[in-house]
């Protein structure tokens, strides 16, 4: 069976009046569906009642796990529609249960205005560095199976380390992480909707990796359990092309079963894409499991 590209996981069909339903599904390697693909549909969805608008903010909550394996239907309701500023409420369900949803906030650019970005981290250029799949079939035989499937299950984007072990697993020094990533295929040009969607599916990937990379031996390797709870997004730039993006995130805290993390997405040229916060549930398993779903 094909596995559906970035595009088609993106793609949404109408189901009546402010409602639509997911066409792909994008599962993680528990059955559950991938949290990405929940803030670009909801992000998709919102922008199909706001044309010619562009978000800014996103504030969002995962509060029920779904199934993969059957469709999730998300409902817009208009909150605002000033001048400057428009507000979308998105509410995601599956079997008549509310299982995720987002606030989103559109605001109209301002020309002539102060502006100031970072610079972007040194990083490998990606030419240079073998991609995360790559290098989970290169070494299948000696990783946890879980690891295997949840990478070479997933093809809506790739993944590219400067440090290949840590994308394997390894424990890090400090609580950070850098990659590359690579939407293929990336947004079609003057694709609004697709850049938006894309972005907010992107922010996903490894989100939660700094907060959990000290405190494990091995990251995948089921002793500590976790799942995303919260997610916002700050949009920071027009469309424009990203074939790929480099994904930089720390996490200034984690305990009490929590781990907070925030990022930071730039383009190839530099110029911020946009940033990131992510707190997850994160608890150390009494006996390692290969199955790191959590009930909450």
């Amino acid at each position: 069976m094909s596995v559906p590209d970035l595009r088609a996981l993106l793609d949404l069909e109408p189901i009546g009046e402010g409602r639509w339903r997911s066409v792909s599904a994008d599962t993680n390697a528990g059955g559950e569906v991938f949290g990405g693909q929940y803030l670009g549909l909801s992000v998709h969805a919102a922008m199909l009642t706001a044309l010619g608008r562009s978000p800014h903010a996103l504030s969002s909550f995962f509060l029920r796990r779904a199934e993969a394996s059957s469709p999730v239907d998300y409902q817009v309701e208009q909150m605002r529609d000033g001048a400057a500023f428009a507000h979308r409420r998105v509410t995601a369900s599956q079997f008549g249960k509310e299982v995720f949803r987002a606030e989103i906030s559109f605001h109209e650019p301002e020309a002539d205005q102060p502006s100031h970005q970072v610079a972007l981290p040194a990083a490998p250029d990606i030419s240079t560095l073998k991609s995360h799949h790559q290098c989970v079939l290169d070494r299948a035989e000696e990783l946890d199976p879980l690891v295997v499937r949840r990478v070479i299950s997933r093809a809506s984007f790739q993944s590219y380390f400067p440090d290949p072990d840590e994308g394997l697993g390894k424990p890090g020094s400090r609580p950070y992480t850098l990659a590359w990533l690579e939407p293929p295929p990336p947004p079609a040009a003057g694709d609004a909707i697709g850049y938006y969607a894309t972005l907010a599916y992107l922010t996903d990937a490894c989100a939660n990796f700094a907060a959990r990379i000290m405190h494990a031996a091995q990251l995948h390797d089921g002793e500590l359990a976790s799942s995303s709870l919260n997610h916002a997004i700050w949009f920071h730039s027009a469309p424009r092309r990203i074939g790929r993006v480099l994904y930089e995130v720390d996490s200034p805290f984690s305990g009490d079963g929590l781990g907070f993390n925030r990022g930071t997405m730039f383009d190839t040229n530099g110029r911020i894409l946009a940033s990131i916060t992510q707190e997850a549930l994160i608890r150390r398993q009494r006996s390692p499991q290969k199955d790191t779903r959590i009930l909450i």
